[in-house]
């Protein structure tokens, strides 16, 4: 492979300013030992599956992992070989808001996210990507911040260089923190990159209310005056501009997480997430052997009830082409780490308590154990790498699925 990790090193140079918990020697004996070779697979595959579509990566790991950071130095990498990338998470598949609210009304027992996916989207995006025509592609977003920590799609594309949003202001009834209320919002009227005009998708999401809680203040009070007019949204540098009949422009990190596009094929897709690939369970006795977040009946029954419903995610994981899985095998150390985030959050008033990490990471367990879904897909032949995560973020080996059940039964 073309790269020198002393004379190529300096690629890395931007990343290790941004993430200085990265030190340059752990990282060149990183690349040695995992991500030179990992990505020698990755080129050896998109060659193999031909030019003409984008190769689709999936990549598993429980909260922590370390996912996030590793998508970033392929990013870099794979840029090297004149190969483009996107990453996208199954985080930004999530159904709407108002779509929580209602399943809520029928089971209660969704007090989070969760298993609550919008399949047939994840399936077009992640389609759309890989058969790429020509078309910029819009690929969802979902805001876990918004609606006070519920979460919410936006009806909405986050600006870039070259595109021009045309939006108007409507008074419209909208879900808001679990209650429908009447409030003015930003509707999506149109969308032109360079001289395209991007078709909108259907059920995009909600449109974003001109609230507070979800726009800048300054934003809200300048939207409520230009009511009925078509505003103009575009980019420049770090800053968007609205403009109608006045205008008023507001830094980009301000504005929600919405709808991103995509303007040219993709080599590599990244999909990652902390169920990608997970597969339902058939022996359901496991649920009933004593495991952390499954200790009350109550707990046990939901989990067999989302163990059935992973069926369904079935035909999203036939698109994944590599299969990565980040393997925790002390996977309790997630607790520690969100712990350790939530400090920071803490520190500034803000961040959940201990006993509130608990019972959030425990319902994503009920939902995918580790101990029983995560478990198997490192032990399933499906999978192509498993890279074993030391209680340090460090990686501690890279194996094949029947390493793994030989070494981590």
């Amino acid at each position: 492979m073309n790269f020198d990790p002393e004379k190529d090193f300096a690629i890395f140079d931007e990343l290790l300013k941004k993430r200085p918990e990265i030190t340059p020697n752990s990282l060149k004996s990183s690349l040695k030992e995992y991500y030179l070779p990992y990505v020698e697979k990755l080129l050896k595959l998109d060659e193999d599956l031909g030019k003409d579509k984008g190769t689709v990566v999936g990549v598993s790991a429980i909260q922590g992992a370390g996912k996030t950071t590793q998508g970033e130095i392929l990013e870099v990498l794979l840029k090297h070989f004149n190969k483009t990338s996107v990453s996208l998470s199954i985080d930004d598949h999530y159904i709407t808001h108002a779509e929580l609210v209602e399943l809520r009304n029928k089971d209660p027992r969704f007090i989070r996210r969760g298993v609550t996916h919008d399949i047939a989207l994840a399936i077009k995006n992640i389609e759309d990507l890989v058969n790429f025509s020509g078309t910029p592609v819009l690929v969802s977003g979902y805001d876990k911040g918004a609606q006070k920590g519920d979460g919410d799609r936006f009806a909405f594309v986050n600006p870039v260089e070259n595109l021009i949003i045309k939006t108007k202001v409507f008074a419209e009834e909208i879900v808001i923190n679990k209650v429908p209320e009447k409030v003015h919002a930003l509707k999506l009227i149109s969308l032109t990159f360079g001289n395209q005009n991007i078709p909108i998708p259907e059920n995009m999401g909600t449109d974003i209310p001109i609230h507070p809680q979800f726009l800048p203040q300054d934003l809200c009070n300048f939207l409520l005056r230009v009511e009925n007019r078509v505003i103009t949204v575009s980019k420049t540098g770090e800053d968007v501009y609205f403009l109608g009949g006045s205008d008023m422009s507001i830094p980009a990190s301000s504005l929600p997480k919405s709808w991103h596009l995509v303007p040219q094929k993709p080599d590599f897709i990244f999909y990652d997430g902390w169920m990608v690939g997970a597969k339902k369970v058939e022996d359901e006795s496991i649920f009933d052997s004593g495991l952390p977040a499954l200790e009350k009946p109550e707990d046990r029954e939901f989990a067999k009830f989302i163990n059935k419903k992973l069926e369904s995610y079935d035909p999203l994981w036939k698109l994944i082409n590599f299969m990565n899985v980040l393997y925790v095998v002390d996977y309790n150390i997630s607790l520690k780490w969100r712990d350790q985030a939530e400090d920071i959050l803490r520190q500034k008033g803000g961040g959940m308590t201990h006993d509130q990490i608990i019972e959030f990471v425990h319902y994503f367990w009920r939902s995918v154990h580790p101990a029983i879904q995560v478990k198997n897909l490192a032990q399933d032949p499906e999978t192509d790498q498993v890279v074993v995560i030391n209680d340090d973020h460090s990686i501690k080996e890279v194996l094949k699925s029947d390493q793994v059940k030989i070494k981590y039964e």
